[in-house]
């Protein structure tokens, strides 16, 4: 995932979001709960209902259709798949629909182990200030870091065997291992099953291939 710039944001207002949804944000992020589109009355429900499902869309090209935590795939899972608000949004009214703070994340690291919390901002009390410092964020941050520079996801299934796990590179990846608890996600079924072999041999036997050496 790229770095968003400030132009890509400007971009996506400019080019994606209409006249009536850049007005219905307006008129929410003056309210008490600017998220919950189904409170206003219509035209505002319906102008910004689209507008959250154009960011949803942004933000899943942005992501290669994948969770921005536990990069598993949200392709095709509508229902599993959340806006996800980088600094919370219960926190951060102004922050509600400000494309950067926005990404999407699967509902098993939103709704479980993300929630409001806070510990992952350094200083939460001036990050508003402060949004676009890599720095003042603990987790690689979907809109500026690259994923893979910090924490790599390897996972494969083949029939009944699975393998998936998590390569921890810096102290960003290794804090978003434990915060949204990526070891739950690990498999290592199919060392069990080989008889506490190696990654790497245990592929490939799956797939019938050569292991180098033999």
């Amino acid at each position: 995932m790229p770095e968003m710039t400030d132009e890509d944001e400007q971009n996506f207002v400019n080019n994606n979001l209409s006249d009536p949804e850049r007005d219905a944000i307006d008129l929410a992020l003056a309210s008490t709960s600017p998220w919950s589109h189904e409170n206003f009355p219509n035209p505002t429900k319906a102008s910004l209902k689209s507008a959250k499902n154009k960011i949803k869309l942004y933000h899943l090209a942005r992501t290669s259709n994948r969770c921005c935590y536990c990069r598993r795939s949200l392709l095709d899972a509508n229902i599993e798949t959340d806006r996800e608000h980088i600094i919370p949004k219960g926190s951060f009214r102004a922050l509600t629909y400000s494309l950067f703070n926005l990404s999407v994340a699967c509902k098993r690291c939103n709704m479980s182990y993300k929630k409001e919390r806070l510990d992952h901002i350094v200083d939460h009390n001036t990050i508003e200030a402060d949004i676009k410092n890599p720095d003042r964020y603990l987790i690689p941050h979907p809109n500026i870091d690259l994923y893979s520079d910090h924490i790599v996801r390897t996972s494969f299934q083949y029939e009944d065997g699975e393998i998936t796990t998590y390569k921890l590179i810096t102290d960003k990846g290794k804090f978003l291992y434990e915060f949204v608890r990526l070891d739950k996600l690990c498999i290592d079924g199919i060392d069990r099953a080989q008889g506490g072999k190696g990654i790497s041999e245990a592929l490939a036997e799956l797939l019938k291939l050569p292991i180098e050496g033999a």
